[in-house]
């Protein structure tokens, strides 16, 4: 979770940036993610954020199906290089307040 500065797009004191949920293989399906999940959208409640935003890979279906699940819609797009090759996130965010 990263709050202000720390933030890596919006920068905003009205928002939380959710940077990363990883969950290996073999414990995927298990409800992990989801409850790593609730506690970070609980701290962006009680942080009184306006939105909980985050950067997902264009090619990671797994990942933007689960956000859409809960509550993320699309607000733009971040591209950025990974070695020679060019990649795009999807940022997305849900309304907290």
């Amino acid at each position: 979770m990263n709050r202000g500065d720390a933030q890596t797009e919006l920068k905003s004191d009205n928002t939380l940036e959710l940077e990363r949920i990883y969950v290996l293989n073999e414990f995927q399906g298990r409800k992990v993610g989801q409850t790593l999940f609730n506690k970070a959208f609980q701290l962006a409640e009680q942080s009184k954020v306006d939105y909980l935003w985050l950067g997902v890979w264009e090619e990671n279906h797994k990942a933007l199906k689960f956000y859409a699940k809960n509550g993320f819609t699309a607000f733009n797009k971040h591209v950025f290089v990974l070695g020679d090759s060019i990649q795009t996130d999807i940022m997305m965010k849900r309304q907290i307040t």
